[in-house]
């Protein structure tokens, strides 16, 4: 029989290590605290589905704006395609010369480029009308000057000069006769005088 003064008692000493090892065994066994919200710490984490949601997005938008070019560039191209092709093609067999020059004029009026179109005039016409009267006899019949050519006449010789009838429908739906007179000049063909007439009523209607 075990003598009762021989009992060991709590030790102190052991009471102090439980204590100091209890965050150590609390971290073991997976207890730490998370970390407060708004702390810092956390790490924020993005779904996966709101990212390729977004992702989606911005490659519908690029596809979409891509899309919008390629069809504005395509409407560009056929549409001066179309006005080239309508002045071109009953000047089809030539590529210089008098009608080249009217040509070029021609286009020029279409497009509404009249300082280009004034400078195919010869010298001497420039000195007798000038830039600001002949564009505003042009801004004033303007839908008679954006017309569709019909067809070419022959171009005849007549001393230095050389004559070409264009005929012509006018955005104005009326139908028009052109005749220049053309003159070489510093190596170049210059147009030296030019009548418009009204082929439907058959009168002078304009001199430019």
């Amino acid at each position: 029989m075990d003598d009762p003064q021989n009992i060991p008692g709590p030790d102190p000493n052991q009471d102090s290590l439980d204590t100091a090892a209890g965050p150590e065994q609390g971290t073991l066994f997976g207890l730490t605290p998370a970390p407060a919200p708004g702390d810092g710490t956390a790490e924020r984490v993005t779904p996966r589905g709101v990212v390729d949601e977004a992702a989606a997005r911005r490659k519908q938008g690029f596809r979409r704006n891509l899309y919008m070019m390629l069809t504005l560039a395509l409407a560009a191209f056929v549409l001066t395609s179309w006005i080239l092709v309508r002045l071109d093609a009953p000047f089809a067999a030539y590529s210089s010369g008098p009608q080249e020059v009217v040509r070029a004029q021609l286009r020029a009026l279409e497009r509404g480029q009249l300082r280009p179109a004034y400078d195919l005039f010869s010298a001497r016409y420039r000195q007798q009308v000038s830039f600001d009267a002949w564009r505003e006899l042009v801004v004033t019949h303007s839908r008679m000057f954006h017309a569709d050519v019909v067809r070419t006449g022959t171009p005849a010789q007549a001393g230095p000069r050389v004559n070409l009838e264009i005929f012509l429908h006018g955005a104005d739906e009326k139908d028009y006769r052109a005749r220049f007179a053309l003159i070489r000049s510093d190596g170049r063909w210059w147009i030296d005088d030019v009548h418009w007439t009204e082929t439907s009523a058959e009168r002078d209607f304009a001199r430019t």
